[in-house]
């Protein structure tokens, strides 16, 4: 019986065939995509970011499963900031935290820092080539979505919970104010110990006091939202260094409610309508006893019209 009628010595054969050609295949292809990946280098450096961009998502697109296709994707991701498509750049860092376990981690936080920078809370990166950008106003409503893929691809880890507070300001900036509000409440109600709980407090304060600030004279109801945020604020957190600014904001709604109510009692008191500018003195007097104390003539005022009325410390 020869060596090639035995169904097994046969196989043998084949085996150790394969196994030699199968590392020479290996190799060759190792080869071909380090060459595509070596020119796609060669086109960048010689300014031909477009053209390089192309070659580079060859490699991804052929080479899917290999460290060759995660550096492509990396090179993706900074041609694309490069050249001003924020949303390609983010879709690149994607596509390495989900098809690139090894690069979960500095991925995950690329996308978050991209997303800053697009909120104006982040720098610029850095860029070598000249080439023209397009415009770097994304959509708020694209930020918003940006942020819920970072959460998504990591709820538990620093880059999700930071995240989530970057959220609520890409919530704020596409006019979801209560949207906004709500999530920032979240957080400060889930991570209540996290270095950023207490702005995620000023920023529902905040949010409150420019609502406010729009309306002016013709919004008491959120001259009053405004008061009491800014106050729970700076009960909540009295530590923050949010705190002056808080009080400021809080001085001037309160500032405010005073002259309001001071106009109120001076046109009913010039109208001869003593009945109603007492009431608005007397409001005056419960509101702010220490600016009407400070006020010699409004407190004499206030005594005047109001006799029964105590004033803290009123002037002798």
């Amino acid at each position: 019986m020869s060596f090639f009628s035995s169904p097994v010595r046969a196989g043998l054969l084949c085996f150790f065939l394969l196994g030699a050609l199968l590392p020479a295949q290996a190799r060759d292809t190792d080869e071909s995509v380090r060459r595509l990946y070596s020119r796609a280098q060669k086109l960048m450096s010689e300014g031909e970011a477009e053209e390089a961009l192309e070659r580079f998502l060859n490699v991804v697109k052929h080479y899917p499963r290999t460290e060759w296709s995660a550096l492509s994707l990396w090179e993706v991701y900074r041609i694309n900031i490069h050249l001003g498509d924020d949303e390609a750049a983010f879709e690149a860092l994607n596509r390495l935290i989900v098809e690139q376990p090894g690069h979960f981690e500095k991925a995950h936080a690329a996308q978050l820092q991209l997303v800053q920078r697009l909120l104006g809370n982040g720098k610029e990166s850095r860029r070598t080539l000249e080439v023209a950008r397009k415009s770097q106003i994304t959509p708020p409503e694209i930020l918003v979505e940006m942020l819920k893929t970072v959460i998504k691809n990591g709820p538990q880890s620093e880059v999700g919970i930071q995240a989530h507070y970057y959220l609520a300001i890409a919530q704020e900036k596409a006019g979801e104010k209560k949207v906004a509000i709500a999530t920032h409440e979240d957080f400060t109600e889930t991570y209540p110990r996290h270095e950023l709980a207490d702005d995620a407090g000023y920023q529902v304060a905040y949010i409150a006091y420019k609502d406010w600030k729009t309306m002016r004279s013709n919004g008491p109801h959120q001259r009053e939202g405004a008061a009491v945020s800014l106050a729970w604020f700076i009960a909540r957190f009295p530590e923050s260094d949010k705190v002056a600014q808080a009080r400021s904001c809080l001085s001037e709604v309160r500032a405010s409610e005073m002259r309001e109510l001071l106009g109120l009692a001076r046109y009913y008191e010039g109208r001869g309508n003593e009945k109603a500018a007492a009431v608005y003195y007397e409001q005056l007097a419960e509101r702010f006893p220490e600016a009407v104390v400070a006020d010699k003539t409004l407190a004499d005022k206030i005594l005047k019209t109001q006799p029964t009325t105590e004033i803290i410390g009123a002037v002798r």
